[in-house]
Order: structure tokens, then C-alpha cells, then sequence
């Protein structure tokens, strides 16, 4: 799939129909540097987009991620530019039989409707798989924490963020990252359903402020199933342990060393179940020095 050939792509329709990346982003309901991130190939439409784009250019799903305007006869073969010798096999096969059954007319719309829908299906699994992101590449998690902050207020530096710390837990994954200029932010990943090696973001702090200020615990979940992830970067040397706690529960942990800049920091995840819709997990994460004592700032 080359997301700079569905860049080209986009660019060309959009200024063949005469209309801005404002206009065009309008009436896609997202915004135009999202539509500026497609046309240059650095970002791909959400699957909750892919369809309305399409519907607004003049073009089919599946010209879309091949990046190119297809003919009648191409566009049977093209899911998202991946085809494989299984569908070749299967679409020579419908071929036969339609015309095997051409004097039938309620089962030849019943078998041309069934292929445009395992076509379409094809297509909407191929674009679920470019918008998400590979849980072992670092680089694309950086990459995709940059996208997926960049309409709220940040410092970081996109071009040279990089993860320095990540934590793992059942389904979801928490990154550290840090720009060259040592700004920091923190994202919340989920494991996607249709590929496990898979993931999408879904929460963060965009912006982390070093030191025992910017230590917070923060619930990415919902009032019943928690996703807590307490976060800290830069902390002193005299931070000896943390806790949070959530109703009548205290949870504790250490924080790690940071080779880089050798200090300390947080980055833990608590999977809960709340039985108390009332229940909240509040922002306030206690740092304790090595004699258990509370660190006041």
C-alpha cells in the first residue's frame, strides 16, 4: 500500500473538483491538516473516513489505497492494492458461474451482490490494518503519537520524537516519548481486534512537565473498567517509591531509571474492575522518598 501514491491521488481529484483541503476537510468532518498529512503521504484516512472520501472524490475504495484511477476491468482485482492468487482463483470462478446462470436473473443479482460485498469487506479490512500500527515498530509509534496529538496543544518536536520507555499489559500498551529537545508526552495504546499484532492510540497526556509536578495517574478507561496508567519523567534521585489510591485501595510501585539522563521516572498500567459506578480514579500520584516520606512540591 503506498501512501504517497494515495496522497497523489487525493491532491489530484480534489483540485480537479476545484476544492481547498479546508473545503474538503469540511465536509469530511475532520481537519485539513489531516488532509494536507494524506496528500503527502504521511498519514492515512481513518477507516471512519475512507468511505465519505471516496464517496467525495469520485472514486472507489479500492482505487483509493491503490493510489490510482482504475478501469472497470482492474477494479474486480484491486482490494487496497493487496491481491492475492486466491481471489484471482475465486473471481475466475464467479466469472463461470454468471454465466453459467445468465438466464436466471434473481440468482445473478444474488451473486453479483454477494461479490461486491466480499469486496467491499476486503477493502474495509485493508483499511483497518493501514491505520493501525505495528506493537513492535518504535519508529511508527512515534510517528503515530505525533498524529495523534497534533490538534492539541504540545511542545514536543514530531520530526525527532522518540520513544524512550513503553509498558505492556493485556491488551493495551503505554509509550514514554521524548523529542531531541527533551520534551515529553505520554500515549495510550489499545491492541486491535481484527490483528493482535496490531494497535491504535486512545488516550495520552500530550504534554508531560518534568519533575515531581508532572506526576499524574490518569483513567483511559470508563467508570467500571479502568485503564490507569500513572506517568513521571525527570524525577530526582530522592523519589524512592509512588502510590495512588482509589477508594478504599492503595496501589504502590518503583519507578525505573532512565539511562539517558539518569533519573528516575513512572510509567505503570492497572487494569481494574471499579464496582462502584461512583467511583474515579483521581490525578494526584504520591511520590515517597526511601524512608516513607510524602515528597511535597
Amino acid at each position: 500500500m503506498d501512501t504517497k501514491a494515495t496522497g497523489a491521488l487525493i491532491a489530484q481529484r480534489r483540485r480537479k473538483l476545484a476544492l481547498s483541503q479546508a473545503e474538503l476537510a469540511e465536509r469530511l468532518h475532520v481537519t485539513d491538516k489531516a488532509v494536507s498529512r494524506w496528500e503527502t503521504g504521511r498519514g492515512m484516512p481513518g477507516l471512519d473516513s475512507l468511505e465519505p472520501l471516496a464517496e467525495e472524490l469520485g472514486l472507489s475504495i479500492s482505487e483509493l489505497l491503490s493510489g490510482k484511477e482504475l478501469t472497470q476491468e482492474e477494479l474486480p482485482k484491486a482490494a487496497g492494492g493487496q491481491i492475492m492468487e486466491s481471489m484471482k482463483r475465486e473471481n475466475r470462478w464467479k466469472w463461470l458461474a454468471w454465466a453459467a446462470m445468465a438466464a436466471v436473473t434473481v440468482l445473478a443479482i444474488w451473486g453479483a451482490a454477494v461479490s461486491i460485498q466480499a469486496q467491499r469487506e476486503r477493502a474495509e479490512r485493508d483499511a483497518h490494518y493501514a491505520s493501525s500500527i505495528n506493537l513492535e515498530d518504535e519508529a511508527a509509534l512515534a510517528q503515530g503519537t505525533a498524529e495523534y496529538f497534533q490538534d492539541r496543544e504540545t511542545r514536543f518536536d514530531p520530526e525527532t520524537l522518540e520513544v524512550r520507555k513503553r509498558e505492556e499489559r493485556g491488551d493495551y500498551l503505554a509509550l514514554l516519548c521524548a523529542d531531541k529537545a527533551g520534551e515529553w508526552c505520554m500515549s495510550v495504546w489499545r491492541r486491535d481486534e481484527l490483528f493482535p499484532d496490531r494497535c491504535r492510540p486512545i488516550g495520552g497526556r500530550s504534554q508531560l512537565k518534568p519533575g515531581i509536578k508532572g506526576a499524574m495517574v490518569h483513567n483511559f478507561g470508563d467508570a467500571e473498567n479502568a485503564v490507569v496508567v500513572a506517568s513521571a519523567v525527570e524525577l530526582p534521585e530522592k523519589v524512592w517509591t509512588f502510590s495512588w489510591s482509589n477508594g478504599g485501595t492503595r496501589y504502590t510501585g518503583l519507578p525505573y531509571r532512565d539511562c539517558e539522563t539518569d533519573t528516575f521516572g513512572v510509567l505503570e498500567i492497572y487494569l481494574l474492575t471499579l464496582e462502584d459506578p461512583d467511583n474515579s480514579v483521581g490525578p494526584q500520584l504520591s511520590l515517597y522518598d526511601h524512608e516513607g516520606e510524602w515528597i511535597w512540591w
